[in-house]
């Protein structure tokens, strides 16, 4: 597994009403698929230390399923985490594996969600929390997409009033912001309201040539529409990340896993 690298985005808030008192960072985590940077993720830890985030934003994988789940790093990195700032965390599909695939895994994710939520982790099932930093109020959205959404061949498409299905409408004040583990959808999430979504789950594309982006999606679909970096739908954002880990085909070309850190002004 190649080192790390920090990308920032520098997020300005549209509504001067609901804009930061002051700046603040958060920084932004996905797909780490159990890796770790050195002993007990300690590198990845450090960094995150550095720059001493008001949250910490997860958009699932953060575990893998494979022929076994693996979980160990990603719990550990949590506990970690927890002890210093708030985390906020939705499920990506690995995550939703582990919990439907009973057979396979047993109770293996009711024991791991238990245990980051014990730890101070907020997992947002279809949920949302609301948090003040700098005077600027922000609503934490979760979406955890049925399997469906994530398959092969024939995935679900997904619209607006599903969202709605499933999340309820927007809060009517403070900025919204929603934690969703794929960036197929974006015009879904911003139809419904979300000012700034954050999603992976497409690892940069594996490959990523000049000039063309990202390959090849989890998905075996070629040069995915979203696939790392900042997308705009009017006022709406979107920011991808190309993650922090791999599994199964553990393939990256001119591709670095990255640490998100978003400035907020």
């Amino acid at each position: 597994m190649p080192d790390f690298k920090i990308t920032r985005y520098r997020i300005r808030v549209d509504e001067e009403q609901w804009r930061p008192e002051k700046p603040f960072t958060a920084v932004f985590l996905a797909d780490l698929h159990n890796c770790s940077y050195g002993t007990d993720n300690s590198r990845l830890l450090q960094e995150i230390r550095n720059e001493n985030p008001a949250a910490v934003f997860i958009a699932g994988d953060m575990i893998t399923t494979s022929q076994e789940a693996q979980v160990d790093a990603a719990l550990t990195l949590m506990n970690e985490l927890t002890k210093q700032f708030p985390v906020f965390y939705v499920n990506g599909n690995h995550e939703d594996r582990l919990r439907d695939y009973t057979k396979e895994y047993g109770d293996a994710y009711e024991n791991y969600a238990e245990a980051i939520q014990s730890c101070g982790v907020h997992l947002l099932t279809n949920a949302s929390m609301q948090l003040e930093i700098q005077r600027m109020p922000l609503n934490i959205w979760g979406l955890d997409l049925p399997r469906a959404y994530y398959r092969r061949l024939r995935t679900e498409k997904l619209t607006e009033a599903r969202v709605e299905e499933m999340l309820g409408r927007p809060i009517v004040s403070g900025y919204q912001l929603l934690l969703a583990h794929t960036p197929a959808f974006f015009e879904a999430y911003a139809a419904w309201g979300a000012d700034l979504t954050l999603a992976g789950h497409l690892h940069g594309g594996m490959v990523r040539l000049p000039g063309l982006g990202g390959v090849i999606s989890p998905q075996l679909r070629l040069f995915p529409k979203y696939d790392k970096g900042l997308y705009t739908l009017g006022n709406k954002k979107m920011i991808v990340s190309a993650g922090l880990g791999s599994h199964s085909i553990c393939l990256r070309v001119n591709n670095p896993p990255e640490l998100v850190v978003l400035d907020f002004v």
